[in-house]
């Protein structure tokens, strides 16, 4: 089973998240900032990270910071249309809002080329 930590500081969003992915056979752990997210990544073998694009691009940062830490994927939701790409720390942007269906392809298919690697 794989481990998912989910960051996003909208408790909405991120019990929706995290409900969503337990439900379709994910470990989820939530994190409602930073602070958070950093003890629950250093405390729990995560394989994927979920974050919010956030203010000032504070979700890529938080992206990069881990991935200097240990091997981890990132998908990043955002709701900007000033990215203009994706993120060198990211290995999958979504849109937010996002289609359910669409986040769990999104998730199979960077566990399927990270499989495949």
């Amino acid at each position: 089973m794989h481990t998912i930590l989910v960051i996003d500081d909208d408790l909405i969003i991120l019990q929706t998240l995290c409900m969503i992915l337990n439900e379709n056979a994910y470990r989820a752990i939530g994190a409602e900032n930073s602070q958070q997210a950093e003890h629950q990544f250093a405390n729990n073998i995560v394989d994927l990270i979920i974050v919010d694009h956030g203010p000032a691009g504070s979700g890529s940062e938080l992206a990069k910071q881990f991935k200097e830490t240990k091997p981890v994927l990132a998908l990043m939701l955002s709701g900007s249309a000033e990215l203009g790409g994706t993120p060198a720390a990211v290995d999958l942007l979504l849109p937010k809002p996002c289609a359910i269906p669409d986040l769990l392809a999104g998730i199979e298919g960077l566990f399927a080329g990270a499989a495949a690697a």
